[in-house]
């Protein structure tokens, strides 16, 4: 049986403030805003939500933080050098980022694929 967004909380981090504390690691607070109104608005969000925001912010991290993964993402859609398009790109929202690359990555994998299949 599936474990409840409570449950992985408690597994996962011991309480929903440790949770908090990892999520405000991984994610700024919104701009003119203080870390402490960031963690106190985030305790009134589900516990559901927050762990797939602390999952984002983990896979955002791993790809090297979210100017990196704006990079990648303008990179894949071969607009590296266009700063425009990077200014609009740094606009959107990490897991819009994150959704973006995968999705452009495994197109890119694709495509290899068959060109290696066509050689």
């Amino acid at each position: 049986m599936a474990l409840s967004p409570l449950q992985q909380v408690k597994k996962l981090y011991g309480s929903k403030e440790n949770l908090i504390q990892a999520l405000t690691s991984l994610h700024s607070p919104a701009e003119g805003e203080s870390t402490e109104d960031f963690s106190a608005r985030l305790k009134h969000v589900a516990n559901a939500k927050l762990l797939r925001l602390v999952r984002i912010g983990e896979a955002v991290k791993e790809i090297g933080g979210r100017d990196a993964l704006v990079a990648k993402v303008a990179e894949l859609r071969g607009h590296a050098k266009d700063k425009d398009y990077l200014g609009k790109l740094g606009s959107f929202a990490s897991p819009k980022l994150l959704d973006m690359y995968r999705a452009l990555s495994r197109r890119a994998k694709q495509a290899a694929k068959a060109a290696s299949k066509a050689s």
